[in-house]
């Protein structure tokens, strides 16, 4: 294993680790503000910072996973283990929001229906919001530092990242909603000042799921070996096509596929003359060398020698 490689690791699993204390942090005192305040905006914060606490660890988990090369166990490396944490954290993600969504859906109908809401104490809240607000920003420039000195491959990093400025938003947006609450009473709009909370806990939930979603079906993409996108693909093919233009073989087509922060490339090939082992390995190295110049990201090939295109439309008979 290289020294950059192994230092890359250090990097991330140390930045995730980073995150899992000042996640958990964050966790305790949001769950300890909402039995404060009896706001589940910050109910709602808490639980989004503890999903993190768990991501964390798994993903480091997973972080020491990835450095570890192909074995008789995984064949093709362990890749796919980062691509499908994405897509089990993306759902609990969409299972939490989807929940609090679904809460503050049902106070608001009670509200309607004339049954009395709980006032939300005001108190902590400032101080809350103002410290996970920092926290967030501090935990999120880290994570993006890190996954820069790491290489720029680190999708771990990339999530986390991601995560901790939407519960940055999160924390600032439900401190600044709940403060200015108060306000509503002198505004035609005072009949909604008791359940401010639960319009903010319905509106932030709706707006933050479309993150995770989308994040989730671009997980599903790779967790299924679906291809990477078309023109990637197209511009992968021109660029072997030139490569191996003089090496007295024909490009019959190639696949593409992207698995966490590793792209897979098949070439098919034709050759017009018979071929060792050794020239095929040479052919194998030079593929990987200019796929991953063109990818930007580290890149396993195979070379599968044939005289018939694999993806050719059979013909009705």
């Amino acid at each position: 294993m290289s020294l950059a490689l192994l230092n890359s690791h250090h990097i991330e699993r140390r930045s995730l680790l980073i995150g899992v204390y000042a996640s958990a942090f964050m966790a305790v005192a949001g769950v300890g503000v909402h039995v404060l305040s009896g706001s589940y905006a910050l109910l709602l914060d808490g639980l989004y910072s503890a999903v993190m606490v768990g991501s964390g660890l798994v993903a480091s988990r997973i972080s020491t996973n990835l450095v570890r090369p192909p074995n008789r166990a995984y064949p093709y490396g362990y890749d796919g283990q980062e691509a499908l944490y994405v897509l089990f954290r993306s759902l609990v993600l969409i299972g939490v929001l989807s929940f609090a969504a679904i809460t503050g859906f049902s106070t608001v109908i009670d509200y309607a229906r004339g049954n009395s809401i709980p006032a939300v104490t005001l108190g902590p809240v400032a101080v809350y919001s103002t410290s996970m607000v920092a926290i967030c920003w501090g935990l999120a420039l880290r994570h993006h530092h890190d996954w820069i000195r790491a290489g720029r491959q680190s999708q771990l990093l990339l999530m986390e990242a991601r995560a901790a400025r939407i519960d940055a938003l999160i924390s600032g947006l439900t401190g600044i909603a709940l403060l200015s609450s108060p306000l509503l009473k002198r505004t035609p709009f005072a009949a909604l000042s008791p359940i401010t909370d639960s319009l903010l806990v319905l509106v932030v939930s709706l707006i933050l799921l479309k993150e995770p979603v989308q994040t989730f079906l671009q997980a599903l993409g790779q967790t299924t070996g679906a291809s990477a996108e078309s023109e990637i693909v197209v511009s992968t093919r021109y660029a072997l096509d030139d490569l191996l233009a003089g090496l007295s073989c024909w490009v019959l087509d190639i696949t593409v596929m992207k698995v966490g922060r590793t792209a897979f490339v098949v070439v098919y090939l034709n050759p017009n003359q018979p071929m060792d082992g050794a020239a095929i390995d040479l052919i194998r190295d030079r593929i990987e060398a200019r796929s991953r110049e063109l990818l930007a990201m580290p890149v396993r090939s195979e070379v599968i020698l044939t005289a018939t295109p694999p993806f050719t439309t059979a013909r009705a008979s």
